[in-house]
Formats: structure tokens, sequence, C-alpha cells
């Protein structure tokens, strides 16, 4: 039976040499099969040994596979790290395993719905009798697996805020110190540092870093942090604004700046950044959660620095403007005063003052008569209620012919059972009063 090899080329961007596979030539016959049975087929197997003689044969044919399918279903155990799914397509589905040691070569997290093309074997899982691929490898199918990862660290730090125009901080305006974050080796630095003393002399810390390969992503954030402890330690000279960067690469080069470390350094330092990697087409983690993108490195640094010719254009159209502004507001004024000067107030300041002291006199004259007429119905009114009460009080009914008898204490009394023989009492008339004495019950 012939042989054929699957290289990365005929899988783009998927696995170096993945194996040799078997398969059937089309126009090939099946080779014959024996019909003697090596066993007993009337001879009763337990459900252990058919499954193990199907474990057998399967792993035999089926030990090094690709499949094509969406991931359903997925789990991860946060207890072990393995991964659980299944893969399906338009007619069935099969599970699948993914254990630590293989998940955690993998540059992107899988998730329900992704097409992916996985590399393993099929195994049967004895206590079930269920079978399943075990993933050595995967792929995403149409996206490669950095931009794959690219995107999904993207959606998380946009989740959290980090990418965020509300907190990305304005720059300096006069940075006295500028720090900047790169390699050692090449023009770069040179290139920042002529372009920083070119435009407006100021003094540049630098620190070093590996800005490419797998030790990159650790070194810029211990660059940046060592930035951030400076100005701990050096608060009368501390770094104003902070470049981090490198030059022009491929992706593969540049991706140390997609690196989830070094996107939470940028967020988390107190010294403003501007993200400066790669060129101009060139867009990275590091630019979307930094304080500023710059296309280059030297672009960087003249966003960072204006030049000693613009701040003095940027004064002189300041002075310009300072000066229009207050002549006009001289000129402005100097008719509000000759307008004051010419009004009727300043020009007969005597008339206006009888005018009011006419008023005044004319508003105590109506006051007075008011308060007259007012006392008056007020008098009025006392006078009818003073009517009211003579007539009603009891000098006005003993007019009438009625009198009042009181006892000695000058109670008064109101039954004849109350007096006894021989009992004095005061008869009180309108016009004055007499005493009197009982002198016989009835």
């Amino acid at each position: 039976m012939p042989k054929k090899k699957i290289y990365q080329s005929e899988f783009p961007g998927l696995f170096k040499e993945a194996g040799e596979l078997s398969y059937q030539d089309p126009e090939e016959k099946e080779p014959e099969i024996s019909s003697e049975p090596e066993d007993d087929p009337l001879k009763p197997q337990t459900v252990s040994e058919l499954t193990d003689k199907l474990r057998n044969l399967i792993e035999e044919n089926f030990f090094d596979v690709y499949v094509v399918g969406e991931i359903s279903d997925f789990v991860r155990q946060s207890s072990s790290g393995h991964f659980y799914f299944s893969l399906k397509d338009e007619k069935t589905q099969i599970g699948a395993a993914m254990f630590r040691g293989a998940n955690r070569r993998l540059k992107f997290m899988p998730e329900n719905g992704l097409l992916v093309i996985v590399r393993g074997k099929i195994d049967i899982y004895p206590p079930r009798g269920q079978y399943k691929i075990i993933c050595e490898d995967m792929e995403p199918c149409g996206l490669g697996s950095k931009q794959l990862q690219f995107e999904q660290l993207k959606r998380k730090l946009e989740e959290e805020g980090l990418t965020s125009e509300d907190r990305k901080r304005p720059l300096p305006v006069f940075p006295k110190t500028v720090g900047f974050v790169t390699s050692a080796s090449g023009s770069v630095l040179r290139d920042v540092k002529n372009v920083l003393f070119r435009r407006f002399p100021c003094r540049l810390v630098f620190a070093p870093a590996v800005v490419q390969g797998e030790a990159a992503p650790a070194s810029i954030i211990e660059a940046i942090e060592n930035c951030n402890l400076y100005n701990e330690q050096h608060p009368e000279t501390p770094i104003d604004v902070l470049i981090v960067g490198r030059g022009g690469g491929s992706m593969e080069d540049l991706w140390c700046f997609n690196d989830e470390g070094v996107a939470r350094a940028i967020a988390a330092s107190k010294i403003p950044v501007v993200s400066a990697v790669g060129h101009e087409t060139d867009w990275t983690i590091a630019d979307l959660v930094a304080d500023l993108r710059a296309p280059t490195p030297s672009a960087a640094a003249e966003q960072v620095v204006q030049t000693r010719e613009d701040w003095e254009c940027t004064v002189d159209d300041l002075y310009d403007r300072l000066q229009a502004g207050m002549e006009e507001t001289i000129d402005d004024k100097g008719k509000e005063v000759l307008k004051c000067l010419t009004h009727y107030a300043l020009r007969e300041p005597t008339h206006i003052v009888e005018v009011k002291m006419q008023r005044v006199d004319e508003l105590d004259d109506s006051l007075r008569k008011g308060t007259d007429k007012l006392l008056e119905g007020y008098e009025t009114r006392i006078d009818h209620c003073s009517e009211m009460l003579s007539a009603l009080g009891p000098l006005s009914v003993m007019k009438r012919g009625y009198a009042v008898v009181q006892d000695e204490a000058g109670e008064a009394i109101t039954s004849a059972k109350t007096l006894k023989e021989k009992v004095r009492f005061l008869v009180r008339m309108s016009d004055g009063s007499v005493k009197a004495k009982v002198l016989d019950e009835q």
C-alpha cells in the first residue's frame, strides 16, 4: 500500500511534517480477507474484551489523523487545565480532549463556534465505550492563531476598559526628562536622541530591553517598571514621558508588543506612555493601551518634544492674540465711558435728585392720608361694638325695671329658696342699691 507524507504546504500555517498516513488507492483492490475466523464466532465475548479489540483496531489505524470541525461544548477544567469539547459539522460530531501538556503550547484560547483543524489520535474510553480524538495540535481555519490571539486579547482589554480614550492621559507640554525603552543595539536609540536634541534639548533616560524573541515581553515589562521605580527614587528629576518601541520588522519580530503582560505594564505605568512600534502600518496591543500611539520611534520623539522654532512661533502668536484682545477690550471700555459721560444722569444730576425728592413727598402724603382713613374706619367699628355691648349689658336691663339680688358677700341670689327668715340681702337697681331683710317665707 503506498504511503503519502503530509507537509505544512498542504495545510497553510498549520504544522510541520506530520508523519506518514496510509490511504487506499481507488483503483487498487481491497486485499482478500481470510474467511476462516481466528476465534470461534460463536464463543461469547465480554464487553471489556470487545472494547479492547475495538480499541486496539482503532489505535493501530487512527494514530495520527487530521480533523476539521467546529468547536462546541467547550469546557476548561480549572483543576487539571485539560480542555474537553466536541468537533462537529453539519451532519455529526465527535468528542475531543486536549490535555494540559498539549494545550499550553497554543497561542490562542479555543472557544465555541471556532472552526479549527486538529491533529491527534482516536482513542476509546473503556468505561463508557465511547471514542474521541485526543488532540496534540490545533490551528484555527481561515484566521491564523496569532491573529486570533490578537483579537481575543484586544476584546478582553476593551471589556476591561484599558483601551478606552477616557483613561488616556495628556502628554506634558514641556518635558524635561524623556524615558526610552528599546534595544541597546541598532540605530533607533541614536535616531530618537538626534531628534530630541535637535528639536529642544532635554534629558534622556535610556532603559535597555530585549524587543524581539521569547525573552522580550519580560524584559520590556521590567524596563517599564524600572522607569517608574526611578521616578520614586528620584522625585526631583522624574521622567515626564516614556517612549516604548522599536524599529520595523516582521509580524513575528513585533509580536512581543502584543503580549498581555506588556499591555498591562503600560496601562499600570504612572508615567504617560507613547507606543512607537515598527512602521506606520503596524498596529499592536501596546498601541491600543498606550496614552499615545506614534507610527515610528522618530515620530514619537517629534510628538513628545516640539522644536524651539515651533515654541517661538506659538509664543509670538499668543502675544499677538493677547495684544489684539487687550486693544479691543480697551476700545470697548472707552466707548462705554464716553457713553456714560454723555448720559442725562451725569449732565443734569440736580434735576434728577429734585424729581426723586418730589416723588418721596408724594409717597409721604399718600401714606399719611391712607393711615388717617384706616384709623377712622377702626374708630367707627369700635364705637359700634361699644353700643352693642351696652345694649346687651345688665345695667340696660335694670333700667327697664329689673333688679339684681345679692347676699352680703356680693354673690347673686337666683332662687327664693336660698333666702331664710331674718336673712339680710342687697337689692341692686339701675340707679343704686338698698339693703333688705326677709320678714316671712312664702
